[in-house]
């Protein structure tokens, strides 16, 4: 089985680094809703969907600064999983009935839609559990059409898919392969990796990684820990070579891993997270050498160097879901949400130098298809971005990213999304944020 590798089009060369930022605690307020936030989905930078352990989903347009309840089902649905095609579609994923950790969530509703933003959801009848215990655990939107799904946590192993934007779901039963899967994450429509574990009994399991090249209907063994006491829980992949995934270790094991790709999935090696006891489930990376975990009352541990070292960091605690927007805003629910950003707001003029002219050139040929050519010009020496977004402001792709010196530089976009697929026709915005400033332009793709 082969993986086809992303190749980005960059004709500057950068260097590795870490976008500034800090986390901060948004306005969630947890105290009222004292359960933990097991996901969050974020369209952009403003707008998300924030789902919990007692049947509610809560929603904000404005980064984290409001949240309204949408929806209270009461500890009875279990919600684990949230995503959205575009403003209006969306999903939340339940456990189902029948575990045997969580015995007060009843509702065989594994599966919840949503046509308005979320002001009403629905059943969607198609994956009921009423004879089969089932549930949703991890859920990766992949388009505005293809959203997959796995469940669930100390089993059964199930592997959920639609392609037409909802009208049809499958369920293939994945026993075979795993005792329970927890996280899944696709690079193409037939390529991706699922993760979770060899044995209910956590004491008896060990973390496993299979790999699909063909949309999911046969799998691969592509890792298995050689400890006991494992479950793989989470994925990310900052960019398509380097991956990580937790590894969630009970009763005070030790020492703790998490484990690390740099062959987009292929092969997988241990890093050191903890030389004591420490209950990992949360993982994320902005890039590919900066990141966070966490998962218990501890302090949650942060990397700059890929995982080789971790310190503390004061974020939250019971940390589950990390989700990155973009270049430099990241989310993470659990015991409340946080949100990362830069430290001094974009476009800053108290005091700071602006560029005297524009930043970004209009990109040539426009409208365009398959390639176009984007010039900017950097006004002085630091981290830079530039980006594509879609029509809705939803992340497309990061055509560089890194410490860049003063003067004009080009990019090229090849027309195709982060997971190398051929973006559709349509409106795209360009941005460019360099350190005290950002600058966004219009261009069309047409196919």
């Amino acid at each position: 089985m082969t993986v086809r590798l992303l190749t980005l089009l960059l004709t500057v060369t950068l260097a590795s680094a870490q976008q500034p930022g800090t986390w901060k605690k948004t306005n969630f307020n947890y105290t009222a809703y004292a359960s933990r936030i097991n996901d969050n989905f974020f369209l952009n930078a403003d707008r998300g969907w924030a789902v919990n352990g007692i049947g509610q989903i809560h929603r904000t347009t404005d980064g984290g600064v409001t949240w309204t309840k949408q929806l209270d089902k009461t500890s009875k649905t279990h919600f684990r999983s949230v995503g959205f095609f575009d403003s209006l579609n969306g999903y939340a994923g339940a456990l189902g009935w029948g575990d045997p950790n969580n015995t007060g969530a009843t509702d065989t509703v594994i599966l919840y839609k949503t046509t308005d933003g979320g002001l009403n959801w629905s059943p969607e009848h198609q994956l009921s559990s009423k004879t089969i215990e089932r549930g949703f655990c991890g859920m990766h939107v992949f388009n505005d059409s293809v959203i997959y799904g796995v469940g669930r946590v100390r089993g059964p192993a199930t592997f959920y898919k639609t392609t037409d934007r909802g009208k049809s779901w499958t369920a293939k039963n994945m026993n075979a392969y795993a005792a329970g899967l927890i996280d899944v994450r696709f690079f193409t429509k037939d390529s991706g990796i699922t993760v979770g574990l060899t044995d209910t009994t956590h004491t008896s399991s060990r973390a496993i990684i299979l790999m699909t090249a063909d949309g999911g209907e046969t799998w691969d063994t592509v890792h298995t820990t050689p400890r006991n006491n494992e479950w793989a829980w989470k994925i990310t992949f900052p960019s398509r070579r380097t991956g990580y995934v937790s590894l969630q270790r009970n009763s005070n094991v030790a020492p703790v891993y998490i484990l690390k790709t740099t062959d987009g999935g292929i092969s997988w090696s241990d890093r050191l997270f903890s030389t004591t006891g420490y209950f990992v489930q949360g993982l994320g990376f902005l890039n590919d050498t900066l990141g966070w975990a966490g998962g218990t009352s501890l302090s949650p541990k942060q990397t700059t160097d890929g995982g080789e070292t971790w310190t503390s960091v004061t974020i939250g605690n019971s940390l589950n879901r990390f989700r990155k927007v973009n270049d430099s805003v990241m989310y993470v629910s659990g015991a409340g949400m946080w949100k990362y950003s830069p430290g001094t707001a974009l476009s800053v003029r108290n005091g700071v130098a602006v560029p005297a002219g524009p930043m970004l050139e209009q990109n040539y040929p426009n409208p365009f298809n398959p390639q176009t050519t984007i010039t900017f010009t950097v006004p002085e020496d630091g981290y830079a971005t530039i980006s594509i977004y879609d029509i809705t402001g939803a992340w497309v792709r990061t055509l560089a990213a890194g410490e860049m010196k003063k003067g004009k530089a080009t990019v090229s976009w090849d027309g195709r999304i982060e997971s190398d697929e051929e973006a559709p026709s349509g409106t795209y915005f360009y941005r460019l944020q360099t350190k005290n400033s950002t600058e966004t332009k219009k261009m069309l793709l047409i196919r």
